[in-house]
């Protein structure tokens, strides 16, 4: 399991992401706090917020 610490500070860095992350066939994840998301969903990773410090986890 790999873990960095991220901060999107636009949708078009969001998008950026999440069409990276469906290049991967390990699963990853997008932490805020106790909120987990699927870090392939663009709605989902856009519902934690733009500016906050988020966790992303890839399952290796």
């Amino acid at each position: 399991m790999t873990t960095r610490e991220v901060t999107f500070g636009s949708v078009e860095e969001i998008k950026r992401f999440v069409n990276q992350a469906e290049k991967y066939h390990e699963d990853v994840d997008v932490c805020c706090g106790s909120c987990m998301v699927d870090g392939k969903s663009l709605l989902g990773v856009m519902s934690l917020g733009i500016g906050k410090k988020l966790n992303v986890v890839i399952h290796d």
